[in-house]
C-alpha cells in the first residue's frame, strides 16, 4: 500500500510541475518564443516540493504542489485575448456580417491570388448572400504531409449563383509567428474565423501547398444547411466583437465545426480521436451519413479528392464548378 501511495504521491508531483513548467514557459507567448526565465519558478516549485517531501512527509509535498499549480492557473487566467495585435498579414482583418432577414452580408471576404505560398496579391470584398438560395454545403479536409493523422477542415456554402464562400476555423497569428499544438494549450494564440472564395483558400492548399484536399458534399436538407450557415455566422460575429483564445485540445478548427454540424446532422457527433486527429474527421462524418455513404470510404474519398482538377483550374474565375466537375471539364479551356 505505502509503495502505491508513493506511486500516485511522485505521479502528481511529476504532472504538475511538467504542466506548471509549460504553463509558465509557454502562456502569452507571442514571436518571442518561450520564456525560458519564467520556468525557474517551476523549478524552484518543484524543488519544494521535493523538499517538503524529505523533510515533512508525502501529503505536504502534494500539497505544495497542487497549491502552485493553482497559483499558476490562476496567473495564467490573468491572460485575455484580444482583437487588437500585429496580425499576419493574410490575417489582418477578421470577417464579419450584416444580417437582413434572409440576406446576410459578409465584410473582409478573402480573395489572395498566389505565386507561392509567401508571395501574394492581397485582396478582399464585400459581398451579399440570400440564405433562400443556398444550394449546398462541402465538409473539406486537408490533410498534412507528413504528420500523422494531422489535418485541416472548412466548411464552403454553394449558391444557385454558383458562388461559393468558404468558412475556415484558424489559428490569428501575430507577425512572425508560427503554430504550436503545444502552445496552442496555453492561451498562446486566438481564434478567428477566416471567410474567402474558394479560389483562395482551396486553391491555395491544393496548388501551391501541395496537400490532399477532399471536397465532399454534405448530405442534409435546405433548412439545416441554412441553420448551419447561421450558425457560423453568428459564431463569427460573436469572435468578431468578443475574442477568444484557441486551444489545441477544445477549440480548434474541427472542434468548432463539430459543433455547427450539429445543424446538419441526424445523429449526435460524438466527441473521440478523430476530432482531435481531423485527418480520420471524414470517416466521421461517413459513419455519421453526413457525407455519401453508397461506396466504401476509400472509394468515397477518391472520388471527392479535387487536386488534379484543382489543378487544372488553376486561376480560373470557375474554379468552383471545375473542382467539382470531371477532370476532364476542368482540363477544358475557357469558352
Amino acid at each position: 500500500m505505502r509503495i502505491w501511495k508513493n506511486a500516485v504521491s511522485g505521479l502528481v508531483l511529476l504532472m504538475g510541475g511538467v504542466w506548471a513548467s509549460l504553463a509558465l514557459v509557454l502562456t502569452g507567448t507571442g514571436t518571442e518564443g518561450p520564456h525560458v526565465a519564467r520556468g525557474l519558478v517551476a523549478v524552484a516549485l518543484v524543488a519544494l516540493a521535493v523538499a517538503a517531501w524529505r523533510r515533512r512527509s508525502r501529503r505536504w509535498s502534494v500539497a505544495v504542489m497542487l497549491l502552485g499549480c493553482l497559483s499558476v492557473y490562476g496567473w495564467v487566467r490573468t491572460f485575455q485575448p484580444s482583437n487588437s495585435r500585429d496580425w499576419a498579414p493574410d490575417l489582418v482583418r477578421a470577417p464579419w456580417a450584416e444580417v437582413a432577414g434572409t440576406q446576410v452580408t459578409l465584410h473582409d471576404v478573402r480573395d489572395f491570388r498566389y505565386r507561392s505560398t509567401t508571395d501574394w496579391d492581397p485582396a478582399w470584398y464585400t459581398a451579399t448572400y440570400d440564405t433562400a438560395a443556398l444550394t449546398d454545403a462541402s465538409f473539406i479536409v486537408e490533410p498534412f504531409s507528413g504528420f500523422y493523422g494531422a489535418a485541416h477542415t472548412m466548411v464552403s456554402f454553394g449558391f444557385q449563383d454558383g458562388r461559393h464562400v468558404v468558412f475556415s476555423v484558424e489559428v490569428r497569428r501575430e507577425q512572425g509567428e508560427t503554430f504550436s499544438a503545444l502552445g496552442g494549450l496555453f492561451r498562446r494564440f486566438e481564434i478567428t474565423y477566416v471567410v474567402g472564395d474558394e479560389r483562395d483558400l482551396v486553391q491555395l492548399r491544393s496548388n501551391f501547398r501541395h496537400d490532399d484536399v477532399y471536397v465532399y458534399p454534405v448530405n442534409a436538407s435546405k433548412e439545416r444547411i441554412t441553420a448551419f450557415f447561421m450558425d457560423m455566422v453568428q459564431r463569427m460575429n460573436g469572435l468578431h466583437t468578443q475574442p477568444e483564445f484557441y486551444d489545441t485540445l477544445t477549440s480548434n478548427c474541427t472542434t468548432n465545426l463539430v459543433h455547427h454540424f450539429e445543424k446538419v446532422a441526424t445523429k449526435n457527433v460524438p466527441y473521440d480521436h478523430r476530432t482531435l486527429m481531423p485527418a480520420f474527421s471524414d470517416a466521421l462524418a461517413y459513419e455519421l451519413g453526413i457525407i455519401d455513404t453508397d461506396a466504401p470510404l476509400e472509394q468515397v474519398r477518391q472520388r471527392y479528392h479535387i487536386n488534379a482538377r484543382a489543378l487544372a483550374a488553376q486561376g480560373r474565375d470557375d474554379f468552383s464548378a471545375r473542382i467539382r466537375a470531371p477532370l476532364e471539364t476542368a482540363a477544358a479551356p475557357a469558352p
